[in-house]
Formats: C-alpha cells, structure tokens, sequence
C-alpha cells in the first residue's frame, strides 16, 4: 500500500506542473504526459480503494473475506489506463499531428520534466523494493512509473528534436509512441488480474512447501489431491484429500474400545458398540483433522484457510 500511496502522491504533483507547461507552451509530447500522470493518479486511486476494501474480513455474506476485490479494482484500473490513458494520449498526438501546431518550448519545459523524472524515479524505487508475486497492484505501479520514467525521456527527445529541427510531427509522435505504451500496460494489467480473479493457482514453491508440511503429520498416509490458490498476496486457501492411517486411529481408541467390547452379551449390546464405535471415530477423525488444520495455519502464515479432507 505504501507503494501505492508514494506514486498517487508523486503523480498529483508532476501532473499539475505537466498540464501548467503543457497548456501554456502547446507540446502535445508535454500535454500527452499531463493526461499519462492524471490518469496514472486516478488508477493508482483505484487501486487504494481496492487494496483498503480487501482488507476487510470475513462476514455472514463473504466468508473468505474481501481478498480478491483488490483485483476487481485493479481490473478497473487496468481498463482505465487503457481507454482513457491510452485512448486519449494517442488521439491528442494524431490531432497535434494533423493540426501542424507549432508549440511554444521553453526553459521551464525542462525543468518539469527534470522534476517529473525525479518524482516517478523515487516512485519506482519504492515499488521495486516492495515488489512481491502476486501484488498487482505493486506490478501496476511499477509498470506505470516504469512507464512514465521511459516518457519522460522519450517526450524530452521528441522536444528536442522539435526544437532543433523546426518540424512538429517530432512532438505528436511522441505523444502516439507514449500512449500505445499505455496501451501495452493496460493490457498486461488486465492479463494479470483477470488470472488472479479466477483463482489462479498459488506458485508451485508455495505448493511444495505445503505438501511437506502435511505429509509430516504422522496420521497422513498418502495425499491423493491438493488445490492451492491465490487469494490475495499474503493469503492462500488450501484443500487436500488425504489418506488417513486407521491403525494410529484405532490405537488412541484402544482402551476406551477394549472397554466397550467386554460389555457385549447379545446382538443388541454388539449393534450398540458399533453404532458407539462409528460415532467415536468419526468425532476422532473430525478432532485429527481439527488439528491438522490449525497446526498447519501456524507454521505456515500465508495460508489463511485449510481444508483437509479425509479421502
């Protein structure tokens, strides 16, 4: 989250000064980044209300909790940086391009862009350092700054040229080149949530260290299946089919058995014992299974539900 926070507040603040220089001196590459940082601010936004909702826990209503809303938001997002980012940097470049509008480039086009690089570079350096499998969030705000890092340099030359070559197509394709980028992102975005929103599978080192752990519990057999997902980047839901030992059943039912079995006089006491006996080990095994699951949410803290099933 702190990620995220960084770059909406880096982004409010190059976005104001881009639109100041953009709409003042006419740059279509300087105008296509004002709309690239307003509409990274408003995505970003997304993603905060989708990363606090996400947090909130289980109910009557959403047992689970709210995990997977986060990629509900981030799809949105994603959307947005696509038709609005995309869509509106590559449609102001083609009318630059078609206008043949001469821009006004000066000093203080630098000295935002200087700013802005420095801004969106601090940005990417937080979310780097915070990246973590399965936060797409992190990942949207890391391709986003990356993005913007990359056109910043690219409006810079497209200014440039502009400047040195008196032609001002330089400037509108550089608007065009920074919204199919947009455009590019907005589609690995929408991929990545899109896979998280249909229970992606939980990567197989996060698997294997599972399966490890429930195969140490001495009253496991075999494993004849496990299903492993995503929920959110912390948190995972687990469900096994296993093969129980009834040897080591029956051996912490023994004494209370032996005791059961002497009493048998008739058919009447032997159907009551069995009846007895059906009950007490599917309590036991519903007690084993209770524990099993409690002692693995302990030892491994990402996962948040487990479900062991007795095959």
């Amino acid at each position: 989250m702190h990620a995220v926070k960084t770059a909406i507040t880096a982004n409010i603040v190059v976005c104001v000064l881009k639109f100041a220089v953009g709409l003042t001196g006419g740059s279509a590459s300087m105008l296509a980044e004002a709309i690239h940082s307003a509409a990274d601010t408003a995505n970003q936004a997304l993603l905060l209300i989708g990363l606090k909702r996400s947090r909130i826990g289980p109910s009557k209503d959403y047992p689970f909790g709210r995990g997977q809303e986060r990629f509900v938001w981030g799809l949105i997002s994603a959307c947005g940086i696509f038709f609005v980012g995309a869509g509106v940097t590559v449609y102001h470049g083609i009318m630059s391009l078609i206008q043949n509008h001469e821009p006004d480039i000066n000093e203080w086009t630098f000295y935002v862009l200087a700013v802005s690089f420095l801004a969106e570079g601090y940005s990417f350096f937080i979310a780097m350092h915070q990246r973590k499998e399965g936060d797409t969030a992190n990942l949207a705000v890391l391709l986003e700054d990356g993005a913007a890092l990359f056109s910043l340099v690219l409006a810079a030359m497209a200014i440039v040229l502009t400047k040195i070559t008196g032609e001002t197509y330089w400037d509108s394709i550089g608007s065009i080149i920074v919204g199919i980028i947009l455009a590019v992102i907005a589609v690995i975005l929408i991929k990545e949530n899109l896979e998280y929103l249909i229970e992606k599978a939980s990567p197989e080192k996060l698997q294997e260290e599972v399966r490890r752990q429930i195969e140490a519990f001495p009253l496991v057999e075999d494993i004849k299946d496990i299903r492993m997902i995503v929920i959110t980047p912390d948190a995972h839901y687990v469900r096994a089919e296993v093969e129980l030992n009834g040897y080591l059943l029956i051996k912490d039912m023994e004494d209370s058995l032996r005791d059961d079995f002497e009493e048998i006089k008739n058919l009447g006491d032997f159907l009551q014992f069995c009846a007895a006996f059906a009950n007490r080990v599917t309590r036991t095994v519903g007690a084993k299974i209770d524990y099993m699951e409690e002692k693995l949410m302990k030892k491994i803290t990402y996962l948040k539900h487990v479900d062991i099933k007795p095959s």
